[in-house]
């Protein structure tokens, strides 16, 4: 958990001490969902992103991530991944984890900061150089994003600020 309040005697800790940022998306309908609360500066995704510019036009950056580890061979029906703007805070993303939840099912999936690989349906994280963050998670074959149309997915950075 973050302890943005609390006043570290130890000065250390507060560069450190891991901060943690929690992400829900509420599953709306057959691959897709929304975040919840509404405005949190995420571009999440199910299924390939069309274009390089969509990822540097959100992040502000060029080709901190590139498209190619989100493309339609990286995307298959049992993958969900997010790019978090973070305004290039994040120095360091120690792990990040992924979970669905749906009816009485319950998926979870973790990875340290491995970097991406383009055109590979894996779980993995990174931190840009940048600042920012993406993730992204193959939950295997339970759930199918593609026929699943209620659920939650929970997405937990565990970062160091700069």
């Amino acid at each position: 958990m973050s302890n943005a309040g609390l006043f570290h005697w130890q000065e250390k800790f507060g560069k450190t001490n891991p901060h943690v940022i929690t992400l829900v998306f509420q599953i709306t309908g057959a691959g897709t969902s929304s975040a919840v609360p509404q405005g949190t500066p995420v571009l999440s995704t199910y299924g390939a992103i069309a274009s390089q510019s969509i990822i540097d036009d959100f992040l502000g950056t060029t080709n901190e991530f590139l498209v190619a580890a989100f493309d339609a061979t990286a995307m298959g029906a049992d993958t969900f991944a997010c790019i978090v703007n973070m305004q290039g805070q994040a120095a360091k993303l120690l792990y990040a984890t992924g979970e669905v939840y749906s009816g009485t099912d319950y998926v979870a999936r973790a990875s340290v900061d491995s970097g991406l690989t383009a055109s590979t349906i894996e779980t993995a994280a990174d931190c840009g150089d940048n600042g920012n963050i993406a993730v992204k998670f193959n939950f295997g074959n339970s759930p199918d994003f593609d026929g699943l149309t209620t659920g939650v997915i929970a997405v937990k950075l565990y970062w160091v600020a700069k």
